[in-house]
Protein backbone atom coordinates (compact mmCIF):
# COMPACT_ATOMS: atom_id res chain seq x y z
CA UNK A 1 0.00 0.00 0.00
CA UNK A 2 2.63 2.44 0.88
CA UNK A 3 4.01 1.98 -2.89
CA UNK A 4 0.79 2.51 -4.31
CA UNK A 5 1.02 5.83 -2.04
CA UNK A 6 4.28 6.89 -3.51
CA UNK A 7 3.37 6.09 -7.50
CA UNK A 8 0.20 8.15 -6.69
CA UNK A 9 2.33 10.83 -5.56
CA UNK A 10 5.11 10.41 -8.62
CA UNK A 11 2.14 10.34 -10.95
CA UNK A 12 0.79 13.48 -9.19
CA UNK A 13 4.16 14.92 -10.15
CA UNK A 14 4.51 14.03 -13.83
CA UNK A 15 0.32 14.92 -14.40
CA UNK A 16 1.25 19.03 -12.74
CA UNK A 17 4.33 19.14 -14.23
CA UNK A 18 2.31 18.20 -17.73
CA UNK A 19 0.06 20.70 -16.87
CA UNK A 20 2.52 23.22 -16.62
CA UNK A 21 3.86 22.80 -19.82
CA UNK A 22 0.61 22.76 -21.57
CA UNK A 23 0.02 26.02 -19.90
CA UNK A 24 3.54 27.49 -21.27
CA UNK A 25 5.09 27.84 -18.09
CA UNK A 26 8.09 27.50 -17.24
CA UNK A 27 8.72 24.70 -14.46
CA UNK A 28 11.91 26.16 -13.28
CA UNK A 29 10.58 29.38 -12.70
CA UNK A 30 8.75 27.65 -9.83
CA UNK A 31 12.44 27.07 -8.21
CA UNK A 32 13.92 29.82 -8.78
CA UNK A 33 12.44 33.58 -8.21
CA UNK A 34 13.09 36.39 -10.44
CA UNK A 35 15.19 38.51 -8.46
CA UNK A 36 16.44 35.85 -7.08
CA UNK A 37 15.62 35.16 -3.69
CA UNK A 38 18.24 33.60 -1.57
CA UNK A 39 18.83 30.21 -1.26
CA UNK A 40 20.35 30.73 2.45
CA UNK A 41 17.30 32.32 2.97
CA UNK A 42 14.47 29.85 1.44
CA UNK A 43 16.20 26.87 3.32
CA UNK A 44 16.24 28.73 6.63
CA UNK A 45 12.81 29.86 6.64
CA UNK A 46 11.34 26.64 5.31
CA UNK A 47 12.63 24.34 7.77
CA UNK A 48 12.31 27.03 10.34
CA UNK A 49 8.37 27.32 9.73
CA UNK A 50 8.34 23.18 9.13
CA UNK A 51 9.79 22.94 12.55
CA UNK A 52 7.71 25.29 14.35
CA UNK A 53 4.70 23.60 12.99
CA UNK A 54 6.11 20.26 14.12
CA UNK A 55 6.66 21.54 17.69
CA UNK A 56 2.78 22.76 17.79
CA UNK A 57 1.22 19.24 16.63
CA UNK A 58 3.06 16.95 18.57
CA UNK A 59 3.03 19.43 21.68
CA UNK A 60 -0.70 19.32 21.11
CA UNK A 61 -0.91 15.62 20.17
CA UNK A 62 0.48 14.92 23.92
CA UNK A 63 -1.79 17.45 25.49
CA UNK A 64 -4.81 18.15 24.09
CA UNK A 65 -7.74 14.97 23.06
CA UNK A 66 -8.50 16.20 19.72
CA UNK A 67 -5.09 15.99 18.74
CA UNK A 68 -4.72 13.13 20.43
CA UNK A 69 -7.33 11.64 18.61
CA UNK A 70 -6.26 12.67 15.37
CA UNK A 71 -2.99 11.75 15.91
CA UNK A 72 -4.37 8.11 17.01
CA UNK A 73 -6.58 8.40 13.54
CA UNK A 74 -3.97 9.17 11.50
CA UNK A 75 -1.62 5.91 12.64
CA UNK A 76 -4.54 3.93 11.82
CA UNK A 77 -5.13 5.05 8.40
CA UNK A 78 -1.17 4.95 7.67
CA UNK A 79 -0.85 1.55 9.31
CA UNK A 80 0.20 0.06 6.59
CA UNK A 81 3.44 2.35 6.31
CA UNK A 82 6.49 1.88 8.27
CA UNK A 83 9.34 4.53 9.38
CA UNK A 84 11.44 2.88 6.28
CA UNK A 85 8.86 4.70 4.39
CA UNK A 86 8.54 7.74 6.08
CA UNK A 87 11.14 9.48 3.61
CA UNK A 88 9.92 8.54 0.43
CA UNK A 89 5.98 9.14 0.92
CA UNK A 90 7.39 12.81 3.12
CA UNK A 91 9.35 13.72 -0.18
CA UNK A 92 7.13 12.78 -2.76
CA UNK A 93 4.02 13.77 -1.41
CA UNK A 94 5.77 16.98 -0.51
CA UNK A 95 6.56 17.74 -3.72
CA UNK A 96 3.75 16.90 -5.41
CA UNK A 97 0.61 18.56 -3.51
CA UNK A 98 3.62 21.88 -3.26
CA UNK A 99 4.04 21.42 -7.38
CA UNK A 100 0.39 21.11 -7.18
CA UNK A 101 -0.89 23.80 -5.33
CA UNK A 102 1.36 26.17 -5.18
CA UNK A 103 3.03 25.96 -8.34
CA UNK A 104 0.22 25.24 -10.59
CA UNK A 105 -3.27 26.41 -8.96
CA UNK A 106 -2.07 29.00 -6.56
CA UNK A 107 -1.73 31.19 -9.91
CA UNK A 108 -5.17 30.21 -11.38
CA UNK A 109 -7.39 30.69 -8.10
CA UNK A 110 -5.65 32.94 -6.05
CA UNK A 111 -4.56 32.34 -2.25
CA UNK A 112 -7.72 31.93 -1.09
CA UNK A 113 -9.29 29.50 -3.39
CA UNK A 114 -6.01 27.18 -3.22
CA UNK A 115 -5.72 27.23 0.93
CA UNK A 116 -9.23 26.22 1.04
CA UNK A 117 -9.12 24.14 -1.21
CA UNK A 118 -5.88 22.53 -0.07
CA UNK A 119 -7.66 22.15 3.59
CA UNK A 120 -10.80 20.65 1.68
CA UNK A 121 -8.56 17.61 -0.28
CA UNK A 122 -7.18 16.79 3.24
CA UNK A 123 -10.87 15.76 4.58
CA UNK A 124 -11.57 12.42 6.01
CA UNK A 125 -14.59 11.03 7.17
CA UNK A 126 -13.19 9.72 10.57
CA UNK A 127 -15.06 12.21 12.94
CA UNK A 128 -11.85 12.13 14.88
CA UNK A 129 -10.04 13.98 11.77
CA UNK A 130 -12.09 16.51 12.50
CA UNK A 131 -9.49 19.00 12.56
CA UNK A 132 -7.45 18.34 9.93
CA UNK A 133 -9.30 20.36 7.11
CA UNK A 134 -8.83 23.65 8.94
CA UNK A 135 -5.30 22.47 9.87
CA UNK A 136 -4.83 22.23 6.14
CA UNK A 137 -6.86 25.57 5.29
CA UNK A 138 -4.30 27.48 7.99
CA UNK A 139 -1.17 25.71 6.56
CA UNK A 140 -2.51 26.34 2.92
CA UNK A 141 -2.25 30.12 3.59
CA UNK A 142 0.87 29.99 5.29
CA UNK A 143 2.63 27.58 2.42
CA UNK A 144 0.47 30.13 -0.09
CA UNK A 145 1.91 33.42 1.43
CA UNK A 146 5.36 31.61 1.29
CA UNK A 147 5.26 31.00 -2.26
CA UNK A 148 4.23 34.45 -2.57
CA UNK A 149 6.85 36.37 -0.53
CA UNK A 150 9.78 34.31 -1.78
CA UNK A 151 8.71 34.10 -5.10
CA UNK A 152 9.46 30.31 -5.46
CA UNK A 153 8.71 26.50 -4.18
CA UNK A 154 11.78 26.32 -2.23
CA UNK A 155 10.34 27.14 1.62
CA UNK A 156 6.75 25.74 1.30
CA UNK A 157 8.66 22.81 -0.51
CA UNK A 158 11.04 22.36 3.27
CA UNK A 159 7.54 23.36 5.16
CA UNK A 160 5.71 20.94 3.77
CA UNK A 161 8.59 18.17 3.99
CA UNK A 162 9.71 18.87 7.26
CA UNK A 163 5.96 18.71 8.93
CA UNK A 164 5.56 15.48 6.88
CA UNK A 165 9.23 13.88 7.93
CA UNK A 166 8.40 14.46 11.63
CA UNK A 167 4.65 14.05 12.33
CA UNK A 168 5.09 11.21 9.87
CA UNK A 169 6.88 9.50 12.19
CA UNK A 170 4.93 10.70 15.12
CA UNK A 171 2.08 9.09 14.05
CA UNK A 172 3.74 6.14 13.07
CA UNK A 173 5.66 5.39 16.02
CA UNK A 174 2.91 6.61 18.68
CA UNK A 175 1.25 3.94 21.24
CA UNK A 176 -2.05 2.94 20.31
CA UNK A 177 -4.34 5.37 22.47
CA UNK A 178 -6.77 3.89 25.14
CA UNK A 179 -10.19 3.45 24.84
Amino acid sequence: MARFFLLFYVAMIGATLALQLAFDRVVSDLWVSRPPSSLPTDVLVGVSIGLAFVVATQWAGRHLRAFRDMAAALGELLQFMSPKDVPAQAFSSALAEELLFRGFLQPLLGLHGTAILFGLVHGVRDRRLRWWPPIGVLLGYILGLLFESRGNLLAPFLVHLTINWFNLHYVLEREPSSP
